[in-house]
């Protein structure tokens, strides 16, 4: 009876989910830091300066008890984190983007003028905040003032 309360009791302990771990990690730790606050990684890979700490973790407990695992990350910039997170949650070569859908008009703050209106505009157009045809429509919104 002793042993397999003791074998349940391990079980336990090893079928608890792993992948609050990754909240350990903040932006600007180094690596020896991210590998003491959520233990050695699975693989490293790196590419001209940039370094990714590759790991597995379990997500519910599960999970962790069958053995699935979901790949994380942690990217570090000149051995800085500058992200991480789960693979596959966002493409972490391209800069990331907010998207907000409305069906208010978009009003375009930081000055009166018609060149600093419109310079907005390409921004927010650039950072994939306003699709094309949203920019064009407030571009000739503006230059019709």
């Amino acid at each position: 009876m002793k042993q397999i309360f003791l074998g349940l009791l391990v079980l336990t302990l090893l079928g608890c989910a792993t992948a609050h771990k990754i909240n350990n990690v903040q932006l600007g730790m180094t690596k020896q830091e991210v590998i003491s606050a959520i233990g050695k990684p699975t693989s490293i890979s790196a590419k001209d300066g940039t370094e990714y700490l590759n790991y597995r973790f379990s997500e519910t407990d599960d999970h962790a008890f069958y053995g699935v695992t979901t790949p994380y990350f942690v990217r570090l910039v000149n051995g800085k984190v500058d992200s991480y997170g789960r693979t596959g949650d966002f493409d972490s070569t391209q800069k990331p983007t907010v998207r907000v859908e409305t069906d208010e008009n978009i009003n375009v703050q930081g000055g009166g003028d018609l060149y600093t209106e419109l310079k907005k505009l390409k921004e927010l157009r650039d950072e994939g905040i306003l699709t094309e045809e949203e920019y064009q429509a407030q571009k000739q919104k503006a230059l019709s003032k």
